[in-house]
């Protein structure tokens, strides 16, 4: 009887993370669509911020902010940091390394998808995001955006516009 419950507490649990797995896998991919979480070097995140030239005057978005590093460098470098992400995992811990660091006066991150932002507020926006979605956030952006702004993208372009600056796989454009 006790090997029973047991036997169906384990099928529960296995069923929980099942459909844990399942409703995130359709969130991320259909409903509110993204890149899956990979942590960009910091190397690479360096060349991004050096690249867009960012500084204290400076509003950086970054739209899938995973677990806070392009905030923290870009809240290091004076710029005020706002990420959106949507793993409260990945926002808890940010929020912890930001706070850690001192630095929650320059950076907050949204437990907010990306798609629906207020793009207003940047000056700067960083981002990886896969290719099939990119021209979907170039229409976005053309249609909501009232004042020039520089993207960083890690890895990959926009199909159907021209980066003004390029360094290795990381590519600048103005909007």
């Amino acid at each position: 009887m006790f090997s029973n419950f047991i036997f169906l507490t384990f099928l529960l649990i296995l069923l929980i993370i099942q459909f844990s797995i399942v409703f995130y896998f359709l969130y991320t991919q259909i409903i509110e669509p993204g890149a899956i979480y990979y942590p960009t070097k910091m190397d690479v995140v360096k060349k991004m911020l050096k690249l867009a030239n960012v500084t204290k005057k400076d509003t950086v978005l970054d739209l899938g902010s995973g677990d806070g590093r392009i905030l923290i460098e870009a809240a290091k470098l004076g710029a005020k940091a706002i990420g959106y992400e949507i793993n409260p995992v990945l926002v808890k811990r940010s929020r912890k390394k930001i706070e850690k660091l001192g630095l929650s006066h320059l950076a907050t991150v949204h437990l907010k998808s990306f798609w629906h932002v207020d793009f207003d507020q940047a000056t700067i926006i960083t981002l990886y995001l896969f290719p099939n979605l990119m021209n979907r956030l170039q229409k976005l952006l053309e249609k909501k955006m009232t004042h020039p702004l520089l993207l960083v993208s890690n890895d990959y372009q926009f199909p159907k516009k021209k980066f003004i600056k390029k360094d290795q796989k990381i590519f600048l454009y103005k909007f």
